[in-house]
């Protein structure tokens, strides 16, 4: 007879390891979630089962003696003045007739029996550690799934009245809508892009994803890749790789002239290498020194990016608001906790791109596709 600890990446996998070990006589000494992982306390030792059945009991006496001096309490303040007001009308107790009182007393004993169940089904735990039991709660359901409060707050329009998976949906398409970009078009539509981002983002090739995308949509073959690059940095050798694949030139940035109108027919993509930063002060620069220079900006994001980092770089390009692009999918998915801090961030997703293969590689992110994506990924834990 032992104690033991169980771990699974969901609840039902877990309660199968537990009764493949003790069997029905096991039972459960808690259950929690940590890092992804659910972990369930179990054991079959005769003494912890009587020690546990004990707490239980003294549980419930609480809640019986609460619940007892919760009725108690209510009926001495009925009982206890002499005088009471009723729709607007002022008379004694005892002028008052026994319908009434019942009347009164029948409400609050509704409301304390609604209030019993409601305690009833209540678990006080920490949040990793919500019982399954309660999944059919929507909010906390969501919490599960790592998103964060403030969101699930926010949007709770879209799932108050529906059962637990209509719920869920209804969450997951409100906050697409709340995430998803009107840019792509632009992509289309403009002559002049910018990429930047933290370095390894994935900038140079969303650059050449993109000159692949319009040299197949639009029939271009005047694209030039601009190499907007610092002292420290040097040269992009991977956007000088992808120039030689793609048959388009590289240009260097210190000869593009801002001031002369772009030809119809030629698009330039713009990829500034560094760091976020350094891509930040040379948009601003561009911005500043050339107001009427028209251009659509795009910011890389790499998928399994933090809350804080995202916080730090949506704060950053408050000025530029770009669009964002979702990049190296193939490494890392993008989880509850992204799209809310996206959301919460105000920031717009308008591409997602998970392959390093140039040829249909990217992906507009709409309403449909980003919800579609969580639908397929949120699966509840």
């Amino acid at each position: 007879m032992k104690t033991q600890l169980f771990k699974a990446r969901d609840m039902k996998t877990a309660m199968n390891l537990v009764n493949n070990e003790f069997g029905e006589k096991a039972i459960i000494l808690s259950t929690k979630k940590n890092n992804g992982v659910v972990e369930v306390e179990a054991s079959d030792n005769d003494d912890i089962i009587e020690s546990h059945k004990k707490q239980l009991e003294e549980k419930k006496n609480f809640s019986n003696v609460f619940n007892k001096e919760l009725n108690q309490s209510v009926e001495q303040k009925v009982k206890k003045k002499d005088n009471i007001s009723y729709l607007g009308k002022k008379t004694s107790q005892n002028d008052l007739q026994k319908s009434d009182n019942t009347k009164i007393l029948e409400k609050i004993q509704k409301q304390l029996d609604s209030l019993k169940e409601e305690m009833n089904n209540m678990i006080l735990t920490d949040q990793s550690g919500i019982s399954d039991e309660l999944s059919y709660y929507t909010p906390i359901k969501l919490r599960q799934e790592k998103f964060l409060p403030a969101i699930v707050n926010k949007l709770n329009y879209s799932y108050i009245g529906k059962n637990l998976e209509e719920g869920r949906v209804s969450f997951f398409r409100e906050l697409s809508k709340k995430l998803a970009s009107d840019d792509f078009s632009r992509l289309l539509n403009t002559q002049n892009i910018f990429i930047f981002g933290n370095s390894g983002s994935g900038k140079s090739t969303l650059s050449a994803k993109i000159a692949s995308f319009l040299s197949d949509k639009k029939s271009l073959k005047n694209i030039n890749f601009i190499d907007v690059t610092n002292s420290n940095t040097g040269s992009s050798d991977i956007l000088r790789s992808y120039s030689r694949v793609l048959g388009f030139p590289v240009k260097d940035y210190n000869f593009f002239n801002f001031n002369n109108p772009v030809s119809p027919d030629v698009v330039n993509i713009f990829d500034f290498s560094g760091d976020i930063n350094f891509g930040v002060q040379k948009i601003k620069e561009i911005k500043n020194s050339f107001p009427s220079f028209n251009f659509c900006s795009i910011l890389t994001l790499p998928s399994g990016s933090n809350s804080e980092m995202i916080d730090g770089l949506t704060n950053k390009v408050s000025e530029i608001r770009p669009m964002i692009a979702i990049t190296k999918l193939d490494e890392c998915w993008v989880g509850a906790e992204e799209f809310s801090s996206l959301a919460i961030n105000n920031a717009r997703i308008g591409i997602v791109t998970g392959t390093k293969v140039l040829i249909d590689s990217i992906i507009e992110a709409n309403e449909n596709s980003l919800t579609k994506y969580m639908k397929e990924n949120f699966k509840g834990v």
